[in-house]
């Protein structure tokens, strides 16, 4: 015996209304699944470039005789501007708040006078292939290679982001010279909670 089904038009209809709306939602979903992939290789092509990369490199000329120059520059080699957030600088593992507390730490003598030429660090903003005097100490030839015989022991630490919010630490341990890997500045991408509570240098 055949059983005969009978499907009514208007179910038809809606069976095939439903299949549309069905196969629409799933072209909408991989649409805006394409566009969600595409926005976030646009986002990051455009922090690309925008993105900082500080370095901290020591500048010191001169001969068996003595020292003719001796300076800290930062060099921004990066794509984008390095927007400063803090800095620390360390004598022999200890942090100052200023280049005075500096020469107290570092116990230049009484007849060495203290000069050095300094540029305003904080919150300052570094632009790409911008380079960024922090301190000269060329105009004293005794404090120059009082400091400089001592170099080994300062470090300093900044910590800077991009545009984006992005966050990077650049250290350096060492200012004798360029040409030393244990002086070399090292660059390490950071949370800004990871920036630390420590007495921050302000000049």
């Amino acid at each position: 015996m055949k059983i005969k089904i009978k499907i009514e038009p208007n179910l038809l209809i809606a069976l095939g209304v439903l299949i549309t709306s069905f196969a629409s939602l799933f072209v909408c979903i991989s649409q805006t699944t394409i566009m969600s992939k595409q926005n976030q290789i646009l986002m990051q092509q455009t922090k690309a470039n925008a993105w900082p990369s500080l370095s901290i490199n020591t500048w010191n000329t001169g001969n068996s005789s003595g020292l003719d120059e001796f300076k800290i520059k930062l060099t921004n080699k990066g794509t984008g501007p390095a927007i400063i957030q803090k800095v620390i600088i360390k004598y022999d593992g200890k942090a100052v708040k200023n280049w005075m507390e500096f020469y107290t730490e570092i116990k230049i003598p009484q007849n060495i006078p203290h000069s050095h030429t300094i540029s305003e660090l904080s919150n300052q903003i570094i632009s790409a292939n911008e380079e960024f005097q922090l301190i000269d100490w060329s105009s004293s030839k005794k404090m120059m290679q009082y400091i400089h015989n001592r170099a080994d022991k300062i470090s300093i630490e900044i910590y800077y982001k991009s545009v984006f919010n992005e966050f990077w630490v650049v250290k350096r341990e060492g200012f004798k010279s360029g040409l030393s890997g244990f002086e070399k500045s090292t660059q390490t991408k950071i949370e800004e909670s990871k920036i630390p509570n420590a007495v921050f240098f302000e000049e």
